[in-house]
């Protein structure tokens, strides 16, 4: 059971004044985009829990996984309306069931430092990587030959974007950095994706930078287990 102590360390403990002013500016660069350009109120919710769930999950902070709750249903219902079938699985299979196996995977491993409480992470070797690459490439030929005979929209990007959110995704249940380098290539793709949409290509322009720096996070964490 939390206490109130532990919900404002787990909230307000351990950041620093960069990070503060990094959450704060890409929080209201996704509101103001909204207020200048409000495509989607559903947008702006999702855009907003994804940044919180993003930057939690840069600190190693358990309680992203909160936050990846919400942003799950709510970009679900976004993908659906713009046809995005291949983001629309990855989000009912894997973003939402991932943040509850996510949640329990972490409580069992997490340490004790200066900043508070933060995952233990790990580091991939050769044959990881090499078996993440294979499986990535071969999953996202078969999955983009499956979106062809849909009506979806951008089937390449979509496809390739959904088997590595699958993989990126699995790595950070299993607490290796190198999910971080796989979120970048992701955002990369996703802003391409979705350029025609303000909130959503603000929101992955923020996962872009937070990935960089979340990367260099993980590495110091890594480097504590």
């Amino acid at each position: 059971m939390f206490t109130l102590k532990d919900l404002q360390q787990e909230f307000f403990g351990g950041w620093t004044k960069f990070e503060v002013f990094w959450l704060i500016l890409f929080l209201a660069l996704q509101i103001g985009t909204y207020i200048y350009q409000p495509d989607s109120l559903l947008a702006m919710i999702s855009g907003i829990a994804g940044i919180l769930c993003v930057v939690f999950a840069g600190k190693g902070k358990i309680s992203n996984y909160l936050f990846g709750l919400i942003f799950a249903y709510t970009y679900f219902y976004v993908a659906w309306d713009n046809k995005f079938y291949g983001e629309m699985t990855t989000t009912l299979y894997v973003y939402i069931p991932a943040q509850f196996i996510g949640y329990f995977l972490w409580k069992a491993n997490m340490q004790k430092d200066a900043e508070g409480e933060s995952v233990v992470a790990k580091a991939l070797d050769f044959k990881g990587w090499l078996v993440t690459i294979v499986s990535i490439a071969v999953c996202s030929a078969l999955f983009i030959a499956f979106l062809k005979t849909t009506d979806g929209n951008s089937v390449i990007l979509d496809g390739v974007t959904t088997v590595m959110v699958i993989a990126a995704q699995l790595l950070m249940i299993l607490r290796y950095r190198e999910q971080w380098i796989l979120w970048i290539v992701i955002n990369v793709l996703s802003i391409i994706l979705w350029a025609e949409t303000a909130a959503m290509y603000i929101m992955y322009g923020a996962y872009l930078l937070n990935s960089l720096y979340g990367y260099y996070n993980w590495t110091k964490l890594a480097k504590q287990a």
